[in-house]
């Protein structure tokens, strides 16, 4: 029997073969990994922005109006007369008018309107007359004096103010300036009242006014 060889024989051709693919191979990954590395980056273009002003605007053109042309206004021709011989003239009688005299207006003088007299002044009112209490005949008494007053030896002056009626009854009696103790303000007060008095006067004619009445007390043997 033929021997069979246990190791089978490749072909001479084939390591040479699979260097070149594999060197093929690594150039081809190289290529592609290591590209950027290897070409240069392009520089990105330059682009230079310039501002530009607006343009100026426009100024309107002014057109100064034309005034329009004169009217030229068109003269008459010329008439042209003939000459026309004048007629001899002729004499004739005027009648003479006699013309009467004219007489000038005559003025009149109208009378003239009568000045108003200024108003007459305002006649003065009358002084009015106050009531009086101390005439004789009214027979007024003084006032009582207080006999606690008098045990005390107290004194003083009491000023009232009295409506006198037109009639020259005491109408109300208050108390104008007090003398300090109220037994003698009320002692004055109760007297005015029953007095009678003459009543004021405006003019002749009676009216009711106000009066004031100052009563003093005051002890003999002081």
């Amino acid at each position: 029997m033929m021997q069979v060889e246990s190791d089978r024989e490749w072909p001479r051709w084939l390591p040479s073969f699979g260097l070149v693919v594999l060197l093929h191979v690594t150039v081809w990954w190289g290529y592609t990994h290591f590209k950027s590395e290897l070409i240069p980056p392009r520089p990105l273009p330059v682009v230079q922005v310039s501002l530009i002003a607006p343009p100026a605007p426009l100024e309107p053109k002014v057109v100064p109006l034309q005034p329009p042309p004169p009217k030229v206004e068109r003269q008459p021709k010329p008439v042209v007369k003939k000459a026309v011989s004048a007629p001899t003239p002729v004499p004739v009688m005027q009648p003479v008018v006699e013309h009467a005299q004219q007489q000038a207006p005559v003025a009149i003088a109208q009378p003239s309107p009568p000045v108003p007299s200024p108003p007459a002044p305002p006649a003065p009112e009358p002084v009015l007359e106050l009531p009086r209490y101390n005439a004789a005949y009214l027979s007024n008494p003084p006032p009582a004096y207080p006999l606690a007053a008098r045990r005390r030896g107290i004194e003083g002056t009491v000023l009232v103010r009295a409506e006198i009626s037109a009639g020259g009854e005491c109408q109300r009696a208050e108390l104008k300036k007090t003398s300090g103790h109220e037994m003698l303000d009320h002692a004055a007060l109760e007297a005015v009242k029953k007095w009678r008095f003459m009543p004021a006067k405006r003019g002749s004619q009676a009216v009711v006014a106000w009066v004031e009445v100052p009563i003093t007390f005051k002890l003999e043997n002081n």
